[in-house]
């Protein structure tokens, strides 16, 4: 499944202000939302993404599904 919508001269471009395009507008709107919030709400939302993340590559891990 293709999520960001990037070229290459995007990848290699140093300019911080890029833009990147999701295809998936509802997870760009979350994630200007979630650039709304503090610090601390920030941190605590990516160790729970995180969280969530490793439990599903340590299964695929398990189940022989992994993509590394």
């Amino acid at each position: 499944m293709k999520v960001f919508a990037v070229s290459a001269d995007n990848l290699l471009n140093d300019n911080e202000n890029s833009v990147v395009e999701l295809e998936n507008h509802a997870l760009n709107e979350q994630l200007m939302l979630i650039n709304q919030l503090d610090k601390e709400e920030k941190n605590a939302l990516i160790k729970i993404i995180n969280s969530m993340l490793t439990k599903k590559r340590m299964k695929d891990l398990l189940d022989g599904k992994a993509n590394f």
